[in-house]
């Protein structure tokens, strides 16, 4: 076994002090001078035949050490990495303090582990989950105008909220036309998010009618597009059309037209999607503040090349999205007015955050003896498989792999959260209430599902549309910008 001692440095950085004895140092010089000994001619001599005084008087004593410490000094860091389990996460820093035998010393960043003092005090209080008839009402009039009628008013009239237009919009920056026009675009005012003086404009219009405006961006409104600061365009606005909503009647026809028998059918359907909404999301709140509450008792140290390699891997994988979207990393960065170094920085506290939250819950598991066994992976693959309705077809689909471990280390964090909730609510739970049967439900509901590579639309378990069809066109990407008012502006 290799003589190594280990010190800890801060930043989870180790110094080895590695060194080897006699024999296995002659060893590696041997092994060393042969290898040379192939590699050079020696008249007289066929490669490898020459003996050992001529090669190193051809090649000088000191190339065949410094060959043998090469060999020895790489073997011997492995395996005092292996002797300590220890994972480098950057290259090593090496100094030679003795020849022969040879003894050198290693600086190097590692995987951190965490230290969890105190975990088991942590509590976090469950919630209690209400819903209010005003919630519901509220939901039953977005349901009411995604099945409204647009109709033309009796009268030609000025829009006004809730109105449906069609315009014409047109940007320019002086004589030039700024981007595209917009032709026989399509809005709901006070529903889309169009600029407060495109929005007014239009308001102040007869079908038919036209306008004309400036707007003045300001040079420091980090809310808007960076190529619109500091800039005056000079707007156009034609009206060719105004829709008034007609909305349906709210009775038992227009519940059956969702699937519910009754209007009060409908409304319970609602209440139970909104408290299992909700309860959703207080378990999530829960869970974030306990991993919180962990993160703040652990010790931990993150070494900052793991921290380089998470931004740079959040980065490639950004480069690689924008690709997909047929646009590039280098158009993105302009499009922001930053460098690579700049949104790099950017990226690091999150980055470190997400590591440290990592660490930690790794630790909470070895803490907690939590893993996955092949009979749970065995069990839940045959769950989803039979619970599919195509078992064949799943068993394959989980036979693969990179899906099996997909599936491994999903099941891992659900038994770390599962047990991470329990710890801190002192087994009460995330809810109380019926909001906690309800949890349960779409818990095992949602985790029935089988990974896609495709987004997932959310659903209502009870089968209930909540969310409001769109009622209107959208403009263009492309001319978005010059359009549609940030949501925190103004």
């Amino acid at each position: 076994m290799v003589k190594v001692t280990v010190e800890r440095l801060p930043q989870s950085t180790v110094r080895l002090d590695i060194a080897a004895d006699q024999e296995e140092f002659d060893e590696a010089v041997e092994r060393a001078f042969r290898r040379i000994s192939q590699r050079i001619q020696v008249p007289g001599f066929r490669p490898g035949r020459a003996p050992r005084p001529l090669v190193e008087r051809r090649v000088g004593r000191e190339y065949i050490l410094a060959e043998a410490q090469r060999e020895l000094m790489d073997r011997l860091y492995r395996e005092a990495l292996q002797q300590h389990g220890l994972v480098p996460v950057s290259d090593p820093q090496v100094e030679v303090y003795q020849e022969e035998p040879l003894a050198f010393r290693v600086e190097v960043e590692i995987y951190p582990r965490a230290e969890l003092d105190g975990y088991r005090d942590i509590r976090v209080e469950p919630r209690e989950i209400t819903v209010a008839e005003e919630e519901i009402d509220e939901v039953i009039e977005q349901l009411r105008r995604g099945q409204a009628i647009w109709r033309v008013p009796a009268e030609p009239r000025r829009p006004q909220d809730g109105d449906q237009v069609v315009v014409d919009i047109e940007a320019f920056e002086g004589d030039q036309p700024f981007q595209e026009p917009l032709r026989n675009a399509t809005f709901v005012l006070g529903e889309s998010n169009l600029f407060a003086e495109i929005d007014q404009a239009i308001r102040s219009l007869l079908p038919g009618e036209e306008a004309e405006f400036d707007i003045t961006f300001a040079e420091d409104d980090e809310r808007i597009s960076p190529e619109l600061r500091g800039k005056t365009l000079h707007y156009k606005v034609k009206l060719h059309e105004v829709k008034e909503r007609e909305l349906p009647e709210l009775d038992d026809t227009f519940a059956q037209a969702l699937g519910a028998a009754t209007l009060a059918e409908l409304r319970e359907r609602i209440r139970r999607d909104l408290l299992r909404q909700k309860a959703q999301a207080a378990r999530a709140e829960v869970l974030q503040t306990a991993v919180e509450r962990l993160v703040e008792v652990a010790k931990l140290e993150l070494p900052p090349a793991l921290i380089d390699r998470q931004v740079a891997a959040d980065i490639e994988r950004l480069r690689e999205r924008l690709r997909q979207q047929g646009t590039s990393l280098e158009e993105y960065l302009r499009f922001q007015g930053k460098t690579l170094e700049e949104f790099a920085q950017e990226l690091r506290p999150e980055a470190e955050a997400r590591l440290r939250r990592y660490f930690v819950l790794e630790a909470f598991a070895e803490a907690e003896g939590i893993q996955v066994s092949e009979e749970e992976l065995e069990a839940e693959i045959e769950r989803l498989a039979t619970a599919s309705g195509r078992p064949d077809e799943y068993r394959a689909f989980y036979s693969v792999p990179s899906i099996r471990s997909y599936l491994a280390d999903e099941l891992h964090e659900r038994k770390v959260s599962e047990r991470l909730l329990e710890l801190v609510t002192e087994g009460r739970g995330p809810v109380t209430g019926e909001a906690a049967a309800l949890l349960a439900g779409g818990e095992e509901e949602e985790s029935g599902e089988a990974p896609s590579s495709e987004p997932r639309e959310e659903q209502p378990v009870d089968g209930a549309p909540l969310a409001e069809a769109e009622a209107s066109g959208t403009s263009s990407e492309s001319n978005e910008h010059v359009l549609i008012e940030d949501s925190e502006r103004g």
